[in-house]
């Protein structure tokens, strides 16, 4: 069934006779590379083929919401499309900072350096490598390149190491460009967008932070669902971090921050993350499209939820319930302004 889904995904993206399978050879070539990536993901809670299936659905609909035809060109969209299903394939279940405390081969291999990401790539290439399964098997060679330079670029930067820093370059873009984010320069529209800021997105430097951007986001857009589907992907993503920290125990290494499962409070560090980490992120990428509101909107309402939740097992004081009620509305606020871009009217637009 997941096979289906995501063969289907990729498949059905663009439409009938567009794209990249458009024959039944094609068809199958796909259903073959698909089966190869399933069998390649280990059972493990979060990062299996369940969540790499989740991300191509997410990359589609992300791509869908901000008009991506209008700046994006179909074999662009669909390496990305691609690299969403393949971005954890053989992930082992521990994170690059186990990877390296231990001294693991990757760790080696990789020189440290987004070790897992890398091995990522590598387990892509190789199934490719396959004639049966080579998926760019119509590309020329020209287009080849390209596919695969934009498929390795977008993979490495979903290590959380990278966050910061796109996050950073996600609001430079909208500072530098801000007469036209913020409909100064009036100007055509297509698709709902303007052209203006159409030329900005399809500038060689934008549109590659455009792509890591959309792959990563749907990879961390969790916390961006409706409540019960966050808290169920929550819950096994923080029982992967457990896991890996019930082995740091037994290894006597350092228990990362939020591994330690009789120290942590579990809604508190959705809490945390959620603030620190998730709400920077979608608020710089709902001011540059607008469209995506829906998303700061579910995740400002399961932040309300985690600190309900957080109440409930820790019966703070007021003080306490202030102040991490306080920082909820920091953040819905944020949101609200980030969907209006600053007041304008933009943000109805989608």
């Amino acid at each position: 069934q997941r096979t289906s889904l995501a063969v289907f995904t990729i498949s059905r993206f663009h439409e009938a006779g567009d794209g990249f399978v458009s024959s039944q050879d094609e068809q199958q070539r796909l259903q073959r590379f698909v089966g190869a990536v399933e069998r390649e993901y280990l059972p493990v809670p979060f990062h299996n083929f369940a969540h790499a299936v989740d991300v191509t659905h997410g990359t589609a609909r992300l791509m869908n919401i901000i008009s991506s035809e209008s700046f994006l060109t179909d074999l662009e969209q669909y390496v990305l499309l691609i690299a969403a299903v393949a971005h954890d394939l053989g992930h082992p279940g521990v994170n690059n900072g186990f990877l390296s405390e231990v001294g693991h081969e990757l760790a080696l291999q990789y020189n440290d350096r987004s070790p897992l990401e890398n091995m990522h790539c590598a387990k892509l290439y190789t199934i490719v490598a396959n004639p049966l399964m080579n998926v760019f098997s119509k590309l020329s060679k020209d287009q080849y390149k390209e596919a695969r330079k934009n498929c390795i670029e977008v993979i490495l930067h979903t290590d959380m190491m990278g966050h910061g820093s796109m996050v950073k370059d996600l609001q430079m873009t909208y500072q530098i460009n801000q007469e036209v984010f913020s409909n100064k320069i009036e100007g055509p529209m297509i698709n709902g967008n303007n052209i203006a800021e159409l030329e900005i997105f399809t500038q060689a430097e934008t549109k590659l932070l455009v792509m890591e951007c959309i792959l990563h986001s749907a990879d961390v857009s969790n916390p961006c669902r409706i409540w019960d589907t966050s808290y169920a992907w929550a819950m096994v993503c923080l029982e992967e971090f457990f896991a890996q920290g019930d082995q740091e125990k037994m290894l006597g290494i350092p228990v990362q921050f939020l591994n330690d499962r009789d120290k942590l409070n579990k809604p508190n560090s959705q809490i945390g993350f959620i603030e620190f980490m998730i709400a920077p992120f979608y608020s710089a990428q709902i001011r540059l499209w607008p469209s995506l509101h829906e998303l700061g909107d579910n995740l400002t309402s399961n932040l309300a939820h985690w600190a309900d939740m957080w109440e409930k097992e820790v019966n703070p004081t007021d003080e306490e319930k202030g102040k991490v009620h306080g920082r909820v509305n920091k953040v819905r606020e944020n949101m609200q302004d980030a969907s209006t871009r600053g007041g304008t009217q933009a943000g109805q637009r989608g």
